[in-house]
């Protein structure tokens, strides 16, 4: 079996029906590769794209790909809809993407898997995410941040970008998963924080690249900056001990009220993810089976993670 075929690329699609045909279009280029899609409920003719036979290559291609399998959602689940490829592949990996996010060659694809291959405590890879346009990397500085390791090795972060990374689905299935009461933002982290906790590494290998083109189709601004500030409340109630998670807290809010002052807009949103993060405290510190938080010493060695989230 060759590391492709070890490999399925997961795509969570809603409402994106040009970027995900491009997206299936690369992946259709890279030999071996398996494909699934999960369509949450779109509405602008995704559904039927998917639905509708593929278009043969001119001239025949020798050996063609096989078509993506797909899963049609009757509702948004929103990102909880990626638990489902936690119970459906079953290859040894699973790449995580975006319907507007590509691997940039097969070999990125293959270094992710080498690099996940280096140290069986490896659950995750993330790679680069860059605009194939505009050449700027939304990964950018994460190793700033990085509580070890190396760019040959990988630099061992918090972060698990849907848009762009390769899990080991030994690793993903001790996880409760992505937490569904977080929706969309956030939700990366605290599948990150459920392997570390685990004793699993969970690193970013800024050598290989995930195209990622950002589409404007449906991102919300500033209804995603509500969900944000919210989610980074909660995972610190969920995660951490009041003595580090009430003074972080506070410097994350003062942090989020401070670019009003350029840009007035963001106040509603800003507010309203505050306020609904301090409500949801008793709720997220009362936890979940099987869940625990980190000591004092684990958050102290984390640090980079808080200092991430009040700088970003």
């Amino acid at each position: 079996m060759t590391g492709m075929e070890r490999i399925t690329a997961c795509i969570l699609s809603y409402n994106r029906k040009d970027d995900l045909r491009r997206t299936l279009e690369a992946l259709r280029a890279i030999e071996g590769l398996r494909v699934l899609v999960i369509d949450n409920a779109s509405t602008d003719g995704t559904r039927e794209m998917l639905n509708a036979p593929p278009v043969p290559p001119v001239p025949p291609a020798p050996t063609a790909p096989s078509a993506p399998s797909v899963i049609l959602l009757d509702e948004n689940l929103g990102i909880a809809a990626r638990n489902i490829f936690f119970e459906k592949v079953q290859t040894d990996f699973l790449l995580t993407l975006d319907d507007d996010s590509w691997p940039r060659s097969a070999e990125d694809v293959a270094r992710m898997l080498r690099t996940m291959e280096s140290d069986a405590r490896i659950a995750s890879v993330c790679a680069s995410c860059v605009h194939p346009d505009t050449g700027v990397a939304e990964t950018a500085g994460i190793e700033r941040f990085a509580s070890g390791g190396s760019a040959e090795h990988g630099y061992d972060v918090v972060n698990i970008a849907a848009g762009g990374s390769l899990l080991r689905m030994e690793a993903m299935r001790q996880t409760r998963g992505y937490g569904a009461e977080f929706f969309w933002g956030r939700e990366e982290n605290d599948l990150a924080f459920q392997l570390l906790q685990r004793g699993w590494r969970v690193v970013y290998d800024p050598g290989a690249v995930i195209w990622h083109t950002l589409s404007p189709a449906g991102r919300h601004v500033y209804r995603r900056l509500q969900y944000v500030t919210r989610n980074s409340l909660w995972l610190l109630w969920k995660y951490f001990p009041l003595a580090a998670a009430l003074p972080v807290s506070l410097l994350f809010v003062f942090r989020r009220i401070l670019p009003i002052l350029k840009d007035p807009r963001r106040t509603g949103a800003v507010l309203r993810g505050i306020a609904s993060g301090y409500a949801g405290m008793a709720a997220r510190r009362r936890g979940v089976p099987g869940s625990r938080r980190f000591t004092l010493r684990e958050s102290a060695a984390l640090r980079g993670w808080f200092f991430k989230l009040l700088f970003e």
